[in-house]
């Protein structure tokens, strides 16, 4: 089978990304079981394309209509156009070497003018519609109102969805009214790497705290930090270390307030010394730094299925996150990691502490949440789930003819 994949960059190396993280996971077990897979990477590291990785550029008559609209229309209407620049590029490689299936997310709506150019079917993988994902401030932007009707417009007309968390399915279908002849829910495939270090209670250390993720609303940054204010209150020998881009915390009126703001306002002597900012970092880096730190931390107010926490699992790090949407069908509250209430820094809190004074507690937790995704988020498993979805969409396309 000849798999076309879409992908918001390349390589993932370069980009640590949640969706770019799955593509790269599923492209490498489709390809060891025997399939064909181009991908088709909007950002890429270089530009020049590697073999199999096609990046889509605008041809003259794509930027023509681009300079229309932001001339004639608001400036955000040309992100949109950008769908028909992926399909007229998968729709030339198509026709060079026909593909059976396409899968890509949902953002922006691109499925519908991809499936209409390419007459490829097409597999719609849910990672995170706009209606879910965007906080307050952003959805009433026009970009974030236009991106959500889109969006919708586009999934209207989908036959056959997946998503890895069963929340976001039923969500988003109930949202848009759906109908699809196919939607299913397939989890993220985890790499199981040999060479991926494992966490281990002997030479962690126990004063540290991690968390990787964005600095903004969605990604509970925020709450952390409140919840380390009242830990380093009371265990001043705690230590954050915080992985991931700055986007800043949107306020009312399209004001942004970043990390070091941030910290300041919550008015605690000594609290930036105890906080390690990070920025951006590899992978191989972040590995390190899970198995090094007593607990991994994941505050988000929502999620689909972060690789964030899936990671950690798989490290063996005792994980405490919020009980909310995707994370909380991933991980079980005194088995495979602690769960707080979303948005709740005190109990945020409270949970940390739990591991902090019985450390032996975190070990149970971390064997049972790498046991856990050993058993559900193999690749091999996941991907044959993922053909017999693609066989199927095929077979609906065929028959639609």
């Amino acid at each position: 089978m000849h798999i076309g994949l879409l992908s918001p960059a390349w390589p993932a190396a370069a980009y640590p990304n949640g969706i770019v993280t799955y593509v790269d996971s599923l492209r490498d077990e489709l390809i060891q079981q025997g399939h064909r897979v181009s991908v088709f990477a909007i950002t890429a590291e270089k530009d020049d394309d590697a073999e199999s990785v096609f990046v889509p550029r605008p041809g003259w008559r794509d930027r023509l209509a681009a300079a229309w609209s932001s001339r004639m229309l608001r400036r955000t209407a040309t992100v949109f156009e950008f769908g028909r620049t992926i399909a007229q590029t998968m729709r030339r490689i198509h026709m060079r070497d026909p593909m059976d299936v396409i899968e890509m997310e949902e953002s922006f709506g691109f499925s519908a003018c991809v499936a209409d150019v390419t007459r490829v079917p097409v597999v719609v993988k849910l990672h995170g519609p706009a209606f879910l994902t965007l906080v307050e401030e952003e959805l009433n932007t026009p970009l974030g109102a236009e991106k959500v009707r889109r969006e919708g417009d586009a999934l209207t007309r989908q036959r056959v969805m997946i998503s890895p968390s069963r929340c976001t399915l039923d969500d988003t279908i109930a949202r848009y009214g759906l109908h699809p002849a196919l939607a299913l829910q397939v989890v993220n495939p985890v790499k199981i790497g040999q060479d991926i270090p494992l966490w281990n209670l002997a030479t962690c250390d126990r004063e540290t705290l991690l968390f990787v993720g964005r600095f903004d609303k969605v990604k509970g940054a925020d709450i952390l930090l409140e919840a380390f204010k009242l830990l380093v209150a009371e265990r001043p020998a705690l230590k954050l270390v915080f992985v991931g881009p700055d986007g800043g915390l949107a306020r009312a009126g399209g004001a942004v307030v970043h990390l070091p703001e941030f910290v300041a306002t919550l008015a605690s002597p000594g609290l930036e010394r105890r906080l390690s900012y990070r920025g951006r970092l590899d992978k191989a880096t972040i590995y390190q730094l899970r198995t090094s730190a007593l607990v991994t931390v994941v505050a988000s107010r929502r999620e689909n299925q972060p690789y964030a926490a899936l990671e950690a699992m798989l490290q063996g790090c005792p994980v405490v996150c919020t009980d909310t949407s995707g994370l909380s069908e991933i991980v079980e509250h005194g088995v495979t990691g602690l769960k707080a209430r979303p948005a709740d820094p005190v109990d945020l809190a409270a949970q940390i502490m739990r591991i902090a004074d019985e450390p032996s507690l975190g070990s149970a937790l971390g064997a049972a949440a790498r046991a856990y995704v050993l058993a559900h988020h193999s690749p091999e498993r996941v991907v044959h789930q993922t053909i017999d979805v693609y066989r199927r969409a095929i077979a609906l396309h065929d028959s639609s003819r």
